[in-house]
Parts: structure tokens; C-alpha cells; sequence
């Protein structure tokens, strides 16, 4: 697979995965399974975002374009990303909740600009990324967190292993989602009973895209331009303006 496909995957998880946030209700009162099954789908979308970026630390050929590209987009998606997870201010009688946390650009961009620092022999920038990540995770808030932004790095440093960036993925998920993964095993160990658990379900849906990582042909595939971009916080309004819309008419 080459990066235009990997990134193809990771928006349709993220699009199935955003609407049924968003449409949560709905989609319930069909069936919690349909729920937890479009949002087990959509955990594919970060680690591949994640993946994407680590690989396009060494095959960019502009980083300082690729980094401001990316620092403007997470400015650009936090005002869509914020009404797409429905907060709270008033409009036309609708109360809408603004969501105060980053959205994961915020943690892409601060992973590429680790990676890009260590790719040029500047740890002291890595260090300043990792330190931002830190505050704006005790603090504001972002998708994934630091976690996330060292999930990057680790795919970056595993970049020429198979094996490894495998490792990588797998460590980070189980970090992830260790509260869950911890309760189930303590269920399992002392009742004997396997309890079914949206976190686990959640886990292992996200472990599916480290092996899909293993496809990865080293190939860019088509160019896309800013499609991708643009992608992000487009799909957010929509889903947002299909919501408002929804409940004012």
C-alpha cells in the first residue's frame, strides 16, 4: 500500500467514525452495536494518520513547508473540530457546547516537528515539541495527548524495521487503552468470566492498523495536494451543519 492509499483508509475511518459521534443517538436506537462498531472502525484512523506522518519526515522535500502547512491546518480545523463535538453558546435557541481540547492535528503537527528535529540532529527542538505536548496535555488538552505525539516519534525511530514499528504500534495501544485492558484481564483472572469491554473492543480494532502498516510498499502513491488537509476540517462542518440543522428543523 502506498501513503495516498494508507491515508484513503484512515479518512474513511475517521469520516464513519466522527459521524457516529455525532449521531450517536440515531444510530443507537438502531443498535449500540452499530455504535460501537462504526466507532471500533474509526480507531484504525489515528495510528495510520500517525504512521503518514513518520514517513513523511524523510521523504519530504520541503520540512519547513510541511511543517507550516500542517501548524496553519490544526489552526484552521480547532473551530470545526470544537462544534463537531458538540459543546456552550446559544444559536437560534440551540444550545451548542464548544469543545476546549486540540483537536490531533495539534498532536500531528507537534509529532512531525519532533520528527523533522531529530531527522536534522536538532534534540533540543525534539525536546521543546515533547515539552509542549506535555503542557497542552496537563493543561488545555489534545487528541491522543503526549502518548500520541510519542507514538510518532517511536514510529519514526522504528522507520527501517518492520518488526519494530510493529512493536511500536502494539505498546502504544496497550498504553492506550491500559485501564481497560487491565480491568478485563483482572475480570478474567479472577472470576474466569470473559467480559466483553468497549475499551478492549476498542483496542483491538486499533491493532488492526498496525498491521496494516506492514503493507506499506514505500511508495507515495498519487499526489493529492492539500486534499488531505482540507479533508479534516471540511468533514467536521458538514457533520456539525447536518447535526444543527437536524435539531433546529
Amino acid at each position: 500500500m502506498s501513503i495516498y492509499v494508507l491515508k484513503i483508509i484512515a479518512c474513511i475511518a475517521m469520516l464513519v467514525d466522527h459521524t457516529a459521534y455525532v449521531f450517536e443517538p440515531q444510530l443507537t436506537s438502531v443498535s449500540p452495536w452499530l455504535y460501537i462498531g462504526c466507532r471500533m472502525f474509526g480507531r484504525l484512523a489515528f495510528p495510520i494518520f500517525a504512521f503518514c506522518i513518520a514517513e513523511g519526515t524523510t521523504h519530504t522535500s520541503s520540512p519547513k513547508r510541511y511543517l507550516r502547512r500542517m501548524f496553519l491546518f490544526a489552526l484552521a480545523a480547532q473551530i470545526p473540530f470544537s462544534l463537531m463535538l458538540i459543546a456552550s453558546f446559544t444559536v437560534l435557541g440551540q444550545q451548542v457546547a464548544l469543545y476546549r481540547s486540540f483537536s490531533v492535528m495539534v498532536t500531528l503537527f507537534l509529532g512531525l516537528a519532533a520528527c523533522l528535529s531529530i531527522h536534522n540532529g536538532k534534540h533540543f527542538g525534539a525536546a521543546l515539541a515533547i515539552a509542549a505536548a506535555w503542557i497542552i496535555d496537563k493543561t488545555v488538552g489534545m487528541d491522543y495527548g503526549l502518548l500520541g505525539v510519542l507514538f510518532i516519534i517511536g514510529l519514526y525511530l522504528a522507520r527501517q524495521n518492520k518488526g519494530k514499528r510493529l512493536l511500536v504500534a502494539l505498546v502504544f495501544i496497550a498504553c492506550f487503552y491500559f485501564a481497560s485492558l487491565k480491568a478485563f484481564a483482572k475480570t478474567l483472572i479472577t472470576t474466569g468470566r470473559f467480559r466483553l469491554m468497549t475499551g478492549v473492543l476498542y483496542a483491538a480494532a486499533m491493532a488492526v492498523s498496525a498491521f496494516i502498516m506492514l503493507f506499506y510498499n514505500k511508495k507515495p502513491g498519487r499526489r493529492s495536494g492539500l486534499l488531505f488537509y482540507v479533508f479534516y476540517p471540511t468533514h467536521m462542518l458538514m457533520l456539525w451543519l447536518i447535526w444543527f440543522f437536524i435539531k433546529v428543523f
